[in-house]
């Protein structure tokens, strides 16, 4: 049995030991067996002796192939556990490649094309010694200016740049200035915004001496909700805007929510997560119920009453526990700050918003938000992260986009991929929104709508980046002055829309509202929508919003060619196109959002679809004032009547739509008079050509600026008399006032005072 041991040769006893005979000690020698290194892999399954041969004995007799393929298995636990780490290491190296493969896809492969961008001249390389600091600074180029007026409690003025309403409205009060001979206007006019009366959402009213502001320390304990009260809050919370504004987790809420409160009859303790909610859902809860007064006619004033600062105390008290956590702020902290921009917008602060939103911005950097999430996280929460920073990044932009300012997050420093929206992902999130359709769960709209504004923001950059390009060129302040500039920065947005055409191609057909007859979604052909009988309101809801949104971004995209200085006809069919693109969007998202309030209450309530509407009656009635004999005015007359239904349906949740649907309506009727006037001084060939030729843009329509010439000649001036309405010898006074009181989000004041140059006052370049 030990043969396999053999030692050196055999001895004689006699050479090795003593008093034996040799003959009964000797042994036989045995023959080494032979061994093989490792037997082939059917030898080694059978186990039978496999020889060293390839192929084997055994293989070849029996036909069978013939491999060894497990020689590199570790034989001891030394060499496994080097090979399992050896196994880890490669693991890591493989998932890091994976994870940068796709972080280049995503960069690469974008959701939507970029706009053509403007040729990029070739820099010189330039050594460490010889770096200009100012190199990029903005001196060089002439961007479009905007205007500088007060819009707050105080005189001190604000900048909103060309893209605003606000600089839209001073073209038209500087056109109305014009076209009726303004004199001198009083600059008292009625406010019908809270940041017109307030200081702050917790401020008193500026000269009532009987409201108080709240004490630094707190809330009294009878301004707390009751636990049944914020019940109802949450309750609203979840249906409207947990399915919109997809930043928080249900689950973790709830347990938070829950731990606060510790003694059965006492209040819950202080949150400013569950305060900021409740804050908001309050504004929603509170504008949703109709005002019911005594009075036939709601009012235009906000009081301390109103929707738009309803849940001010709780703002202020999140507004107090936020300040202390500044220095660490965590992902609590960026979801109240997103939570208090919504806040300020639908009370009217929106420079106390615009800084919040840039607060926001700075703790998502904190936070490191803007890069790909860690890998140690587990999904649902490395998600949550992703939707964090782009929910914050579409509404900084759409922001911006709105008041004409500067961004404060740039695309180019985030290297955070898109939000997931699949179906595994929508279960992880714990909400009750089931799927819908195959392409369509309640976190595709999030995806949606980051996507939109994403295109929205690209076609913007390159518009306004070729207008500065114009400027600098011509040495002009505004595109109005010369046609040829004017048409080549709208060839240069005809090319880019094709963005915003793209991702609408690309958007799953299951966030599309279906239209009536042959009518398209999305399109401006004035159909009806064809609203789904048995679909949850969420999903409606988000089908609804996304619609009206992408409306209002193209209408404003396309707005500053509405001309109030060249007829139609001047040698630019580019730029009359856009105009007429602009009230198309603003035709529709009015059709849409009157049909909705009137056979649903889907919008009831909802102060960004009046902040929309608001924007597209302003872009009707500038249209109406600029071109009044074109076939498109009359359509778009007839929309400013479903406009005004609009703000009074809002009219009985805010204050602010009833003065809406009152400036509106002066507004409406000035148009009226110098389109009569206008009509009345022209040959009637003329007025039944303008109104007959219906399709075609080259129409040549008469020039708005006939009516100076016709207020210098007697034309329209001579015609007022005592029995004239003193709204029309003084457009821009008494309601009109309200014109520049109602923004998307806040108030506006008299264009001029104490002069007849009305660019005396609005800092802004006249056309």
């Amino acid at each position: 049995m030990f043969g396999t041991f053999p030692s050196g040769p055999p001895q004689s006893l006699g050479q090795g030991q003593e008093g034996l005979p040799s003959s009964e000690t000797s042994a036989p020698v045995q023959r080494k067996r032979n061994q093989v290194a490792r037997a082939c892999d059917w030898c080694r399954v059978h186990r039978i002796k496999c020889d060293n041969n390839l192929p084997c004995s055994n293989c070849l007799t029996r036909g069978k192939e013939c491999s060894n393929k497990r020689k590199s298995e570790a034989q001891t636990l030394p060499v496994a556990i080097k090979e399992i780490d050896r196994l880890r290491q490669r693991i890591k190296d493989l998932e890091a490649e994976l994870q940068s493969y796709h972080r280049s896809t995503n960069n690469n492969r974008a959701p939507i094309p970029s706009p053509p961008a403007p040729p990029v001249t070739s820099s010189p390389v330039l050594s460490p010694g010889t770096l200009d600091p100012l190199g990029h600074h903005g001196a060089s180029k002439k961007y479009w200016e905007g205007i500088h007026t007060s819009t707050t409690q105080s005189h001190k003025t604000q900048y909103y740049g060309p893209s605003s309403s606000f600089y839209f409205i001073g073209r038209i009060s500087s056109y109305l200035g014009m076209a009726l001979q303004q004199p001198h206007l009083d600059h008292h006019f009625q406010p019908n915004a809270a940041s017109r009366l307030y200081a702050s959402p917790t401020s008193p009213r500026s000269g009532n001496t009987n409201e108080t502001s709240m004490p630094a320390e707190g809330i009294s304990s009878m301004e707390y909700l009751t636990g049944t009260q914020e019940d109802y809050f949450l309750g609203l919370f979840w249906q409207s805007y947990h399915c919109t504004l997809q930043i928080v987790d249900e689950v973790e809420f709830k347990e938070h929510y829950r731990s606060l409160w510790t003694t059965s009859g006492s209040p819950r303790k202080p949150s400013a997560l569950v305060d900021i909610i409740l804050a908001i859902c309050m504004q929603y809860g509170v504008a949703f119920a109709p005002r019911i007064g005594t009075i036939k006619e709601p009012p235009v004033d906000v009081d301390s009453n109103d929707a738009t600062i309803a849940g001010r105390w709780l703002y202020r008290r999140s507004q107090t526990l936020l300040s202390g956590e500044l220095e660490s702020p965590s992902i609590m902290t960026l979801q109240c700050y997103i939570f208090s921009v919504y806040y300020l917008c639908i009370a009217s602060f929106q420079n106390m918003a615009h800084t919040t939103l840039s607060v926001a911005v700075r703790i998502a950097h904190i936070l490191g938000l803007h890069l790909e999430p860690p890998e140690n996280l587990l999904r649902k929460e490395r998600e949550l992260r992703k939707r964090l920073w782009w929910t914050l990044y579409t509404l900084e932009s759409k922001t911006c986009m709105k008041l004409g300012r500067p961004w404060s997050a740039q695309i180019s420093h985030s290297t955070c991929s898109l939000p997931a929206d699949d179906y595994d992902l929508a279960l992880l999130s714990a909400s009750n929104f089931a799927s819908f359709g195959e392409n369509v769960t309640w976190l595709t709209y999030s995806l949606q709508n980051t996507k939109l504004c994403l295109a929205a923001r690209a076609v913007y950059i390159a518009f306004y980046d070729k207008c500065a390009e114009v400027l600098g060129e011509n040495d002009k302040k505004t595109i109005y002055n010369d046609t040829q500039a004017m048409e080549s920065c709208a060839q240069s947005l005809l090319s880019s829309m094709q963005c915003l055409r793209t991702w609408l191609h690309e958007l799953p057909d299951g966030l599309k509202t279906k239209r009536k007859g042959s009518g398209e979604a999305f399109s401006t052909d004035k159909s009806p929508l064809e609203l789904e009988l048995f679909a949850p309101m969420w999903l409606q809801r988000q089908r609804l919003l996304l619609e009206l949104l992408y409306h209002n971004l193209a209408m404003n995209l396309y707005r500053p060619f509405i001309s109030f200085s060249r007829p139609f006809g001047s040698n630019t069919l580019a730029a009359e196109g856009h105009a007429i693109s602009c009230v198309n969007h603003a035709i529709s998202l009015t059709h849409i959002t009157h049909q909705i309030l009137t056979e649903t209450d889907m919008l009831s309530g909802w102060h960004e679809a009046f902040q929309w509407q608001w924007n597209a009656a302003l872009s009707l009635g500038g249209f109406i004032l600029a071109y009044p004999l074109t076939p498109s005015s009359s359509t778009a007359r007839k929309a400013i009547n479903d406009a005004i239904s609009v703000f009074e349906h809002f009219g009985n949740s805010f204050a602010v739509a009833s003065s809406a649907a009152s400036v509106t309506r002066d507004l409406t009727a000035k148009a009226d008079f110098l389109t009569q006037r206008l009509q009345n001084n022209l040959p009637t060939s003329e007025i039944s050509t303008a109104s007959n030729d219906i399709e075609s843009p080259q129409t040549s329509f008469v020039n708005p600026n006939m009516l100076t010439d016709f207020a210098n000649n007697d034309g329209i001036m001579s015609s007022f008399d005592e029995t004239t309405p003193a709204m029309i010898q003084n457009p821009v006074a008494g309601p009109m006032d309200l014109a520049f009181s109602v923004d998307s989000f806040n108030s506006f004041e008299p264009p001029w005072e104490g002069g007849s140059n009305m660019s005396s006052m609005w800092e802004f370049p006249q056309e």
